[in-house]
């Protein structure tokens, strides 16, 4: 096994000359950014002998929300180089440009040669990189020119269409086309700079847009106003009016040319919805202030898509692709799941399914073809910018057909994943004997700043075949944001899991305890990365599933997405590690989630096991009493989680049990799916472990001892100890050769006594059936099977909401479903949503919630008036999930049941079930 934690270069005295000569000692680096990237960055930089670094701390951190305080500076190296802001980059184009200046003085005053940016707003902010390059300070990332040809999600869509590479549907210049609707001619651009003041010249040799364009970017510099929001949203309308005469079926997605982690991005599928999606972009973007660039994307979007990346590095002059990465299972336009996708992992499984899968290996045949197809013109698509770093070479794919979506000029969340799969070489070109081996992105970048082109162009070397990463984000069992709650502690990693996570799971240096965390709102909801690898992606995906299965995260009033993702990694086991998930697929899998928790809520298991243990003889009954802790504690915490029931029903299903005519008839022996179940739960009986948290020592012993026997049987019958066969084995008339009658008259009741209330864990594949979460499913291609149900908003979307409820409120008050920053109206010079008196129907948006810089607009969960808005001139502050927003009158006083009614509901959903 790869030792990952003592892997970077090492300049030492006894290498080469030509190896010394890239020692990265001289360096002294600003680290501008926070999250997961700045602890990492700090780490490289002391394994990579960078001598000094320093970093900016925000404190709206520490001010607006108490223990948030970056967790890295525990034994923080050098505490003379910590430098306070207000904000990383400000909230408009005047602040910005503040803070710009303010960093830059910071970086010159104490001597800093570098600034690293990480993957935040900054990483790619061409103004920024801009000025720190004019400052004379070296920017570690890809250069301003870099920037401004391809991070601007506008121009790099016209660069590739120069290339020609194949880029979506759309429009990229909605701003130039609204100015040329008040300017339409030469003599008119010029006449509206002069009256606006701006020093603009019209340039014969480029197109009328281009100038149009070259005279946006004057005003953007000097802050003024030449196109309005409201222009904006009339121009999207007629834009999208024309798309949808073409492709009437498809949705269109308005995308912010700065935005970047799904902010500032929206998907619009009727006329009506226009005009607000473009108003949220920009004020997600926070752009909405006078002189802004406003400038967005209107591309059609892929319906059945995947989004691809590729990795790119180069140093202006040679550019290497180093393979993919599929993100496509994302929530709200932001990554959850980022698995790796190269030639060599799909060479090994092409080879696997040629001897079990002509069709498969067709399949991934094709895919193979699309991927060397991509790598080409991405490396293309960089050597023509002269990427002089890492960048990410973004596409979505459909099919066989793929399309260039953006690059971003950055590092990005998920560069690890390619750091799993691939290191970089670099030979002497003069004496092939002299090399050394880079395998951190970051440790690249570094080389690039300082060396640029002396670096020869690297090989990439396969380290693994296979990397993925899950993202821990502050979201609650539907995927919604979830801020403001405290990780009280965090288990260590395993050997085989790399973390990063801010620093928030470094224990105290002095003591060793876990330092209290709260997770903050002010910024993205990610909370951690866990990345591992494996020999295919198989063995990748089951590490990834066994590192969240041993995982515990625990505090107070802190949700997040841990469960999902291991549910979803079991169920993709359960149907194939080469599925080929659309963008779409994951807010379809929580509809089918939804219907799980719907269903199992009204699962009464005092009431199943009184059906179960009450039948038989006597002697059967107080057998069954043993057992009642055995089966019911682990089915009960299964049943507590459908993001854990998923997982295990989609993993079992056709290996354990399969369906016939709505009966389960089992493929194994339902002891061992009980065994299977408690590791699953992670409830083997580890001895750091509470009582209320593993099997119970009686407990084990029973099922011990029952694994045992059937262990016995296996040796001396051959039949395996997990057959399902062994009831009819044991309905045998007269006694098998192996055994005489008194010992065959012993195997059987031991049997008989090991089998009694396993009828129980029928409920498990029941529910499975009953709630329809069969169907979803993978058909021959690897492509999701999506029903209707789990596709269409209006079914979907209610069904998600089993999994998140509503706070409790009284029938005459509207309270928020989540903390974070309260907001009554979309932009500061907008008027309320809504306000006293108005009234509402169902589902209408009554005000918004900024939480990890998403804008969540609230909507009205049923129709009434508004009597009293209790948050009165509120906008900015901070707000808790629960907290009454306004009184209203409803329309109709809404039924409440009896727990009378609630139980005989219970009773009748479990007796169902059994």
């Amino acid at each position: 096994m790869i030792d990952y934690q003592n892997r970077r270069i090492k300049f030492h005295e006894s290498s080469s000359p030509w190896i010394r000569s890239f020692s990265l000692e001289s360096i002294k680096c600003l680290i501008v950014c926070r999250g997961p990237v700045r602890k990492e960055a700090m780490e490289i930089f002391d394994l990579i002998g960078i001598r000094e670094y320093g970093i900016l701390l925000s404190e709206k951190d520490s001010v607006v929300y108490p223990m948030s305080l970056a967790p890295e500076l525990r034994g923080f190296r050098f505490p003379s180089n910590i430098h306070r802001v207000p904000d990383y980059m400000g909230a408009g184009a005047e602040e910005k440009a503040a803070r710009i200046k303010q960093i830059i003085g910071i970086a010159k005053e104490n001597q800093y040669t570098h600034i690293f940016a990480g993957y935040g707003f900054m990483a790619e902010d061409a103004e920024f990189i801009e000025a720190v390059e004019k400052s004379g300070i070296i920017f570690m990332g890809p250069s301003a020119y870099v920037a401004h040809q391809a991070g601007s999600k506008d121009e790099a869509k016209k660069l590739a269409r120069k290339l020609n590479v194949s880029v979506t549907p759309g429009v990229d210049n909605i701003s130039a086309i609204c100015l040329l609707k008040k300017a339409k001619d030469k003599s008119a651009l010029e006449t509206l700079a002069k009256e606006k003041g701006i020093p603009f010249t019209f340039d014969s040799s480029k197109s009328l847009e281009d100038n149009a364009e070259a005279l946006l970017y004057l005003g953007y510099d000097r802050i003024i106003e030449l196109v309005t929001i409201a222009d904006l949203q009339m121009q999207a309308e007629l834009e999208c009016a024309e798309i949808w005469k073409k492709y009437s079926s498809n949705r269109i997605r308005f995308k912010y040319v700065g935005g970047g982690g799904g902010k500032g991005q929206r998907v619009v599928a009727q006329p009506e919805e226009v005009k607000t999606a473009v108003q949220e972009i920009l004020s997600e973007s926070k752009v909405t202030a006078p002189g802004s660039n406003r400038n967005f994307l209107i591309e059609l979007n892929i319906e059945k898509t995947r989004h691809n990346e590729i990795q790119l590095i180069g140093n202006g002059e040679w550019c290497l692709a180093l393979g993919g990465r599929d993100c496509s299972v994302q929530m709200h336009e932001q990554k959850l799941l980022e698995i790796s996708l190269t030639q060599e992992l799909l060479e090994k499984e092409i080879e696997t399914a040629e001897k079990v899968s002509r069709k498969k290996a067709e399949i991934l045949k094709a895919d193979l073809k699309v991927l060397k197809e991509m790598e080409e013109q991405s490396e293309r698509f960089g050597e023509a910018v002269k990427l002089n770093s890492v960048s990410t070479f973004e596409l979505i794919v459909e099919g066989t057909n793929h399309f260039f979506m953006e690059m971003n000029t950055r590092i990005q969340v998920e560069h690890r994943v390619t750091e799993m799969v691939y290191t970089l070489k670099f030979m002497n070109p003069e004496n092939k004997a002299e090399f050394f081996v880079v395998d951190s992105l970051i440790e690249a970048m570094a080389l690039i700043s300082l060396h640029g082109k002396r670096l020869p162009k690297p090989a990439r070397s396969v380290r693994n075949v296979s990397g993925a990463e899950v993202r821990i984000n502050a979201t609650n069992k539907a995927i919604q944001p979830h801020a403001g709650g405290i990780i009280l502690n965090w288990s260590k990693s395993l050997p085989e899991e790399i973390r990063d996570d801010q620093g928030i799971s470094v224990r105290n240096p002095d003591t060793g305890l876990f330092v209290h965390y709260r997770v903050a709102g002010a910024y993205d909801s990610n909370i951690a990365l866990l990345i591992t690898y494996g020999s295919t992606r198989e063995d990748n995906l089951r590490k990834l599933g066994n590192i969240l299965r041993k995982t515990e995260l625990r505090g107070q009033d802190l949700q997040t997405n841990l469960i999902v993702h291991y549910g979803l990694i079991n169920w993709i086991l359960g149907k194939d590690p080469m599925f080929k998930p659309s963008t779409a697929f994951m807010i379809s899998y929580l509809a089918a989630v939804g219907s799980l928790e719907a269903l199992a809520k009204d699962v009464d298991l005092e009431v199943a096991w009184k059906k179960v243990g009450s039948s038989g003889p006597v002697e059967a009954k107080k057998t069954s009493g043993r057992k009642l802790t055995l089966i019911t504690r682990p089915l009960g915490d299964l049943l507590s989680d459908a993001h854990l029931l998923a997982g295990f029903l989609g993993y079992h299903l056709n290996r354990s049990w399969k369906l016939e005519k709505e009966n389960v008839i089992w493929l194994r022996n339902p002891l061992h799916v009980l065994s299977d179940l408690y590791t699953y739960l992670n409830m083997e009986g580890e001895l750091h472990q509470s009582p209320s948290e593993k099997i119970w020592d009686h407990d084990d012993q029973i099922l011990k001892t029952g694994l045992a026997f059937y262990s016995e049987l296996e040796k001396r019958t051959g039949t395996k100890a997990d057959s399902a066969e062994w009831d009819s084995f044991f309905a045998a008339k007269k006694a098998p050769a192996e055994f005489d009658d008194v010992l065959w008259s012993r195997a059987i009741s031991s049997h008989k006594g090991f089998q009694i209330g396993l009828e129980l864990l029928k409920i498990i594949p029941n529910l499975g059936n009953r709630s329809r979460f069969y169907t979803l499913s993978v058909d021959e291609n690897l492509e999701p099977v999506i029903p209707d149900e789990f596709k269409n908003a209006a079914t979907r979307d209610a069904l998600i909401k089993y999994l998140a409820p509503a706070p409790k409120a009284s029938s005459d008050e509207i309270v928020s479903p989540m903390g974070g920053m309260f907001y009554s109206r979309e932009a500061p010079d907008l008027p309320p949503i809504i306000q006293e008196g108005d009234h509402f129907k169902a589902g209408q948006a009554l005000f918004i919630v900024e939480v990890m810089k998403m804008f969540n607009k609230v909507t009205a969960p049923f129709s009434g008036r508004v009597k009293e808005i209790v948050l009165k001139e509120s906008d900015g502050k901070i707000i808790q999930k629960g907290q009454t927003i306004f009184k209203i009158v409803p329309d109709e006083i809404l039924k409440v049941e009896t727990p009378e009614e609630i139980q005989e509901r219970k009773n009748k959903t479990t007796l169902s079930l059994l």
